[in-house]
């Protein structure tokens, strides 16, 4: 087995130029154009069904008898 005093140095030789100028790979994602984030509904936009969020009343209380 290794002896991860000696792999530390060598992750830190391998990845000591990442996500810098030197790192070509990195470079090529910055060329490319931004995605478009995805489309979420916000708390407010779902429909209530069956949840224990909306109304704490019955309807009826609301309703005008005549």
């Amino acid at each position: 087995m290794t002896d991860t005093t000696e792999a530390v140095p060598n992750f830190e030789e391998m990845f000591a130029n990442r996500f810098t100028e030197h790192d070509k790979e990195y470079q090529e994602y910055l060329k490319r154009p931004p995605e478009m984030p995805g489309i979420g509904v916000g708390g407010k936009g779902r429909e209530k069904g069956n949840s224990m969020e909306g109304e704490r009343r019955p309807s009826s209380l609301y309703k005008i008898h005549v």
